[in-house]
């Protein structure tokens, strides 16, 4: 039970002795909370104050438990005033001991518009400050509201708004046990549980009992980790230690909720005053009550990678910066300047640490990396400066960089704060960065012990700062300390033990450096061999995959003992909905922006700020918003035309609508009433989704794992619109837009895959990522892609200077490697009993791992043959098309994403809304410089004017930059023609592999028999580039057609001046990657192809597909 079940099942227990048969009935608040208060309940006395009061010390309530008295401040609505006192009475039931008051209600209860920023609410959400506080206000919501009683009135018919002001409480408190109880699953109270007797074996007893100043145990998988970690504290606790005096630290919320929850489950008396949290979240604690010595507010946000991102880009255009363009769209390269900073900061250097580091690492770097190195010294120095500017933003790395080096130059200052821990323990030691070894090493120094866990070979975190230098060295930190490995494996068979440790032993690179010990599986023998299954294409792997978790079940397996493990979050997919599609639950939320449930609530986000209407291709079929057919083709071409005000419509409805759209229009216009870009998507969504439409109704029904993941998915996506997103600035539904595709396009959405806790108890097949699947075990593990290109070597990012890195021996890639061999040790040490491993070289034409043909005499080598049947192509997504002939440019946007030239060709839709505004810029300097072939030039359109002049009041700082990248492109484009605008080449055909073309060049250069076809674009292509890719397709079968002539191609990129020249293929094999483009083409097969990394940068992005 977490430390939340409990607070909610109190509140539960506390309404039903209270009211009996009536707990379940809609009670006012004020008569709740004064029954709480009765002489005969808790008997409370409730006293109203000043908010000036000094009583309250400027708080909102005060506890005042000797005295039973709430006092509360009088300036406060009733209803927010009943959730005060309820708040003050779940510290008085859940936490015994005096508490310090509530000095903040935590403000995202209430106050979703002032809520700390996102980057905050990941990190604390288990450390130990903000924990008692979040138990108090879930005690207030399901005591004023239970989930149970939230559910039933909205499904009777009751409006959020009808709630809230029947009952007397809080809108924000409504909404959020409305979410609760409609979306996440309930199992009912969470029972109590005990642990069960743990025998400690002698080498866990040695190390639980250590006298040593600094411990180090090794702990190798299954050998008993946590139990020995929590055996540790109860050892200390026994010894007379105070719980407040110990500090556990470790790296996840998971692993911290974890810790909290077994503490509590083995009867430690007062777990609650042991301070547990992650790394960040002491930092940030730390920080909050130090704050005046680091130059911050009393009150600051913590910077995520948006917030960087934005903190920085409006500042890089003075920079003189020599690698990176600061014209144009840098949010790319941005990305990556960011996350180099933030792996200085694991290192412990600031920016002038960094800049010493690239000179000194200058002789190593090539000319490219350390230009792009001295450019990232001016853009740190200048993002520290904003950073540091108002003292109101940390960013991820300043939770950890400052502490570490505040406490290691004067402890003393400090004692305050960390004073009373004499206890130090570390969880995953292996997992630590530098500035995390410092943060420890400057606890230890002044705690009576310091005892940490972990093992060398688990160590796969280096892409996020990690070293596994910090645990090989730990003597050279503490030359005193003892070490005690842990040697018995209580979680695996031998069979799997044996696999595991010969993946750990013969094929990884730590055995030269730290020999790997004999492990015992206390379990012996299960005779059931590990299965390697060799598949000869995707389709098989998926089908093996149904097949063997399907057997397991029928052996006794069940569903929820069993993960699918990948090295890649695609794979994760892929797997998941093979798994579904063949009716075996499996709980996996993906991409959570691409579901379907969340692209009809972004549609009709889109709606608010997109004057082209596009988005009502799929919000127009919602409950209660439907449009009929012909009214929406005839609107949406309206609304395309003429592009007014984004919703104007509602109110001047174009004429020609049916009476039926009419009316249907007019139901849209009640509905959005009110609602602007400029409120919060929190707000709009919980007023459509609770007081004005049915659209969340047709998601409540059902409980397959379906039907539960689809609920979780809209719970994640609805809370993530409530906080700051990228600052601690309000957020409007225009600027969510925006961001979200920023967001989704540097990868900084991964906290949104993990399923909420609730979820744990589903019985479905776990799928997840190696990475994710850290620290857990099941019965069955199934790990697919064991191939060498997923258990590859990554090399450092190149735009950090070596000097900075510390690796553990003088080699080059000794810790990438060894890390690439940990990946497997711990995917194959997850497993119990069966671990069943999926081979294929269909994708990426990789052998099988080296590590695994290695302990083929450990494994069962089978052929696998099982094939799911096809799943029919999705509805509309086959629509032929009557052409005579395709346009190249459509050509290339079809190999792209068929269903972006759907949206593009075949309905001509063109929102622009979201879209970066280079993007738009580099749109209006092509129809600047060219005209169509068969027109006349004139003078050039004032196309950028126009575009520049759209841009909103956000854009303004950045309007002159933007002018000055229009700039440099048509001065580049004037100068590639030699005019200031001239009419493009006229179109020809070719027919490529049976598809007709139309190719319309912007010129066509002739020198007797050679002929060049040459191209204009923005940016330089990539290394694989798509036009280059198709150009040279088309080249070949001209070459072909036209044997007179020679052909080449040129692609001139505007952003650069250089011109790139491009020869066509010879030979071609009969299935060229571009020969199923144009069949697919030609059949008219429009269906999606998400990527993770294209689909933000698509102005479709919101409603496809639809």
């Amino acid at each position: 039970m977490t430390p939340f079940h409990r607070a909610r099942d109190a509140a539960k227990q506390l309404r039903t002795a209270l009211f009996g048969d009536l707990s379940s009935a809609a009670l006012v608040s004020t008569r709740v909370v004064e029954a709480v208060a009765h002489e005969d309940a808790e008997d409370f006395d409730i006293s109203p104050a000043h908010p000036a009061d000094k009583a309250l010390g400027g708080a909102d309530a005060v506890l005042l438990r000797k005295f039973r008295q709430i006092i509360v401040r009088n300036d406060v609505p009733s209803e927010e005033r009943s959730f005060l006192i309820a708040h003050e009475f779940g510290h008085w039931k859940l936490h015994p001991e005096e508490h310090d008051s509530c000095h903040r209600v935590i403000d995202s209860t209430l106050k979703p518009d002032d809520a700390d920023t996102f980057g905050a609410q990941k990190v604390e959400a288990y450390g130990a400050r903000e924990r008692a506080e979040l138990q108090a206000n879930i005690f207030a919501r399901e005591l004023l509201l239970p989930r149970e009683l939230a559910r039933s009135l909205f499904l009777a018919g009751w409006t959020a708004t009808r709630i809230q002001q029947t009952l007397c409480l809080p809108l924000e408190l409504v909404r959020q046990q409305l979410l609760d109880g409609l979306l996440l699953p309930d199992h009912g109270p969470a029972a109590d549980k005990t642990l069960g007797a743990i025998t400690p074996t002698k080498e866990q007893t040695e190390a639980t009992t250590s006298q040593a100043k600094a411990s180090l145990v090794v702990a190798g998988p299954g050998t008993g980790k946590t139990a020995t970690l929590l055996m540790r504290v109860q050892h200390l606790l026994s010894q007379g230690a105070n719980p407040s005096e110990l500090l556990l630290l470790t790296f996840s919320n998971r692993a911290a909720r974890e810790l909290v929850e077994r503490l509590q489950l083995a009867g430690v008396e007062n777990a609650h005053e042991i301070w547990v949290g992650t790394f960040h979240a002491f930092g940030l604690e730390f920080l909050r009550k130090n704050h005046e010595r680091f130059g911050l507010r009393s009150v600051f946000g913590v910077a995520d990678k948006m917030a960087q991102i934005a903190l920085i880009e409006p500042h890089i255009y003075g920079l003189n910066l020599s690698a990176f363009s600061p014209l144009g769209d840098p949010l790319d390269w941005l990305n990556q300047v960011v996350i180099a900073i933030q792996r200085a900061k694991d290192e412990l250097a600031d920016a002038n640490a960094f800049a010493q580091a690239v000179e000194l690492s200058a002789s190593q770097a090539d000319s490219i990396a350390l230009e792009k190195q001295r450019d990232i010294v001016k853009l740190y120095r200048c993002y520290e400066e904003r950073l540091r500017a108002d003292g109101g933003l940390v960013d991820m790395g300043d939770l950890v960089m400052l502490p570490a080096l505040a406490l290691s130059q004067d402890h003393a200052k400090f004692l305050a704060s960390v004073g009373r821990f004499k206890h130090v323990l570390v969880d995953e030691y292996q997992d630590v960065n530098r500035a995390s070894a410092r943060l420890v090493q400057a606890l230890a120094k002044h705690a009576d012990s310091l005892w940490v866990v972990g093992d060398a070979r688990q160590a796969i975190y280096r892409f996020r700062g990690a070293s596994m230098r910090n645990i090989l060295a730990f003597g050279e930190d503490f030359p005193d300390h003892k070490t005690f490995p842990l040697n018995e494996n209580r979680r695996s068979y031998s069979e799997v033990v044996k696999v595991f440790e010969h993946t750990g032993r013969d094929a990884n690179p730590l055995q030269m450096v730290l020999p790997l010990d004999d492990v015992s599986p206390v379990r012996g023998a299960s005779g059931v061999r590990p299965r390697h299954i060799q598949c000869a294409n995707n389709d098989i792997v998926r089908g093996e995959l149904a097949s063997n978790v399907r057997r397991l079940h029928a052996q006794g397996v069940p569903y929820r003992n069993q993960v699918i493990l990948a090295s890649m979050h695609d794979t994760c997919g892929d797997a998941a909905d093979a798994l579904n599609a063949a009716g075996v639950p499996a709980l996996h939320l993906g991409d959570i922006f691409h579901r379907p449930e969340i692209k009809d609530l972004l549609a009709l986000l889109q709606l608010f700020v997109d004057r082209s209407g596009s988005g009502l291709v799929r919000a127009a079929r919602l409950p209660g918003l439907q449009l009929p057919p012909n009214d929406l083709e005839f609107l949406i071409d309206c609304l395309k035309t003429r592009r007014p005000d984004a919703l104007s419509w509602l109110q001047a409805t174009p004429e020609g609508l049916s009476l039926q759209g009419q009316a249907a229009v007019q139901q849209w216009a009640t509905i959005f009433h009110g609602l602007s870009s400029g409120c919060s998507p929190w707000d709009v969504v919980c007023i459509l989704l609770f007081d004005r439409t049915d659209i969340l109704r047709p998601h409540l029904a059902g409980d397959t794992i379906l039907d539960i993941t689809r609920r979780l998915a809209l719970w994640q996506f609805i809370y993530y619109l409530r906080a700051p997103d990228g600052g601690r600035t309000y957020q409007t539904v225009g600027s969510f837009i925006t961001r979200l595709r920023r967001r989704l396009r540097v990868g900084d959405d991964r906290e949104f895959r993990m399923p909420p806790p609730e979820a744990d108890g589903l019985d479905a097949v776990a799928v997840m990522t190696i990475h994710q699947s850290k620290g857990l075990e099941f019965e069955a593990v199934h790990l697919v892609d064991v191939d060498a290109w997923h258990f590859r070597v990554l090399d450092d990012s190149d735009l950090v200077p070596r000097s900075l890195l510390h690796s553990v021996v003088p080699r080059d890639n000794f810790e990438a490697e060894t890390e690439a061999s940990n990946k497997l040790y711990v995917a194959l040490s997850r497993a119990k009993k069966h671990l069943i491993l999926y081979e294929t070289r269909a994708r990426h034409n990789a052998a099988c791992v080296a590590a695994v043909t290695k302990a083929a005499h450990l494994l069962d080598r089978v052929m696998g043959t099982f094939v799911l049947p096809k799943a029919p192509p999705t509805p509309g997504a086959i629509q032929p098309q009557s052409v005579d002939a395709f346009d190249f440019g459509g050509f290339l946007t079809y190999r792209a994403c068929p269903r972006r030239y759907y949206y593009d060709v075949v309905r001509g839709l063109s929102p622009t809304a979201g879209l970066h505004p280079a993007t738009l810029v580099g749109g209006a300097v092509m129809r600047e410089l060219f005209a169509l072939h068969d027109a006349v030039p004139g003078e050039p359109p004032s196309e950028v004017e126009r575009v520049l002049a759209s841009f909103g009041p956000e854009l303004r700082d950045s309007l002159p930059y933007l002018k000055a990248y229009a700039d440099q492109l048509l001065a580049s484009g004037r100068s590639w023609l030699g005019t200031s605008r001239a009419a493009m080449a006229k179109p020809f055909r070719v027919t490529c592999a049976g598809l007709p073309l139309v190719v319309s060049p912007h010129r066509i250069g002739q020198s007797g028999s050679a002929i060049t076809i040459e191209f204009v674009r923005t940016n330089p292509p990539g290394k694989v580039s798509a036009q280059r890719t198709a150009l040279k397709w088309v080249l070949k079968y001209l070459s072909e057609a036209h044997r007179e002539y020679s052909f080449t191609g040129s692609l001139y990129s505007l952003s650069n001046g250089a011109t790139e020249t491009v020869f066509p293929y010879r030979r071609l094999p009969d299935d060229f990657v571009l020969v199923p483009v144009a069949d697919g083409l030609k059949a008219g097969d429009f269906q999606a192809q998400p990527a993770p990394w294209a689909c933000p940068k698509c102005r479709h992005f919101m409603y496809c597909p639809a």
